[in-house]
């Protein structure tokens, strides 16, 4: 693995746990930090960890407890192989009441989310620096859920209507996941001089990003913001906010094709800056 160290709120966006847990997971003894600036109190950590990070986040989606997840790390710790845990766990939650059937479907997700990882590493998508030009878009900025488009987004597409030019995208301004209070602005780009009623019409200006484009569901686009995050840091690159998610093709439901889930992330760099949160 290289010697990258990524900032808080960037492994909170790579592997979708909150802020909130990763220090919690600190305080426990479960993730540590590899590095704790002295001065700012800033935590940095590695790919090592984020896969730690990745493996924490699988195991408390089974609703395991603190003290049954410190048991599968120490097996973990001695030899034994993830897939080998999770299958006993499966195997457990099966046997178990219908309130347990969400446990065992979110480990099915997991399987599949593996699957995929597999497939992007095998043939990742190429990287592209890019002018995102300028666009006049009708916003809509709230805080809430990431799944909050399946309700946003076809309420602001109707109320553009043909003023409607070009792909709709969100803007994240905030770099860590979040899991229900995202401050997120959902956009619908328009013709030059629209102005459709009853909706929030922005100007927003030109930004230079590292790009490329995620096959798969919104939930699969992680390691592709490893990637991005990595090629900032790789050549000393502060990432700025807000990120963004544009979304060029879109599948009928989350069980479509990954091949259905056509998605462009940016991510723009500061000159100087501080990188991420303590």
């Amino acid at each position: 693995m290289s010697g990258l160290l990524y900032a808080i709120g960037e492994v909170s966006r790579i592997t979708g746990v909150s802020v909130k847990a990763l220090r919690l997971y600190q305080e426990k003894g479960l993730l540590e930090p590899s590095r704790v600036d002295p001065s700012s109190g800033y935590r940095y950590y590695t790919e090592r960890d984020i896969a730690q990070a990745h493996t924490l986040r699988a195991l408390r989606d089974l609703r395991l407890s603190m003290e049954e997840i410190r048991g599968v790390l120490a097996e973990l710790d001695q030899g034994a192989s993830l897939a080998e845990q999770l299958g006993r766990v499966r195997a457990r939650l099966a046997e178990e009441a219908a309130s347990a059937q969400r446990a065992v479907l979110a480990l099915d997700t997991l399987l599949r989310h593996q699957a995929r990882a597999e497939a992007y590493l095998r043939a990742p998508p190429p990287l592209v620096e890019r002018w995102l030009p300028s666009v006049r878009a009708a916003v809509h900025r709230a805080r809430g859920r990431y799944s909050d488009a399946a309700v946003v987004f076809p309420r602001l597409l109707a109320a553009c209507g043909p003023h409607v030019a070009g792909a709709p995208f969100c803007l994240f301004h905030e770099a860590e996941y979040r899991e229900d209070d995202a401050d997120i602005s959902w956009c619908v780009p328009l013709a030059p001089g629209a102005r459709p009623e009853g909706v929030h019409v922005e100007e927003l200006p030109e930004v230079q990003a590292a790009t490329l484009v995620h096959t798969g569901p919104p939930d699969s686009v992680g390691p592709s913001w490893a990637r991005l995050f990595a090629h900032l840091h790789a050549r000393e690159r502060a990432p700025a906010v807000p990120l963004r998610e544009t979304y060029l093709r879109v599948g009928a439901t989350d069980a479509a094709p990954a091949s259905s889930w056509l998605t462009e992330l940016a991510l723009s760099w500061e000159e100087n800056g501080s990188r991420g949160t303590p």
